[in-house]
């Protein structure tokens, strides 16, 4: 139960990466944290927000999921449900979209505002500033 757990954390950290690097370049940059996620699995959508229970076992508050964009191009992805754990990575802009490469994995992420998005194979991580 805890791999599935922490798979699924990572995953989402993935996908809240990317949207932090789909802002603006002079913007992207900054400490985004959990909001909200959802998943559908089996055409069965869950949604969950901060503050509220996962898998009937742990809540996810806002330091859950915790994405550092950093101005020289490095990424930390913070998961913190029950256990913790730290992925380091980097970052790109390129041809007006942002990409995070962690764990050798590169993947497209959506900034607007104060709100990066994540979305990974049926997955989304929503994360703000």
């Amino acid at each position: 139960m805890k791999k599935i757990v922490v798979g699924v954390a990572v995953a989402l950290a993935t996908l809240i990466m990317c949207m932090c690097f789909a802002a603006c370049s002079t913007s992207v940059t900054g400490t985004y944290k959990f909001q909200s996620m959802s998943m559908t699995q089996g055409g069965t959508t869950v949604e969950i927000k901060v503050g509220e229970q996962y898998m009937g076992m742990i809540t996810l508050n806002e330091d859950a999921f915790v994405i550092t964009i950093n101005e020289d191009n490095t990424v930390e992805f913070k998961i913190n449900m029950g256990e913790e754990a730290t992925v380091n990575g980097t970052w790109e802009e390129k041809d007006g979209k942002y990409y995070i490469t962690l764990e050798g994995k590169t993947q497209e992420i959506t900034v607007k505002g104060n709100t990066l998005t994540m979305e990974n194979e049926g997955a989304k991580i929503v994360l703000k500033k």
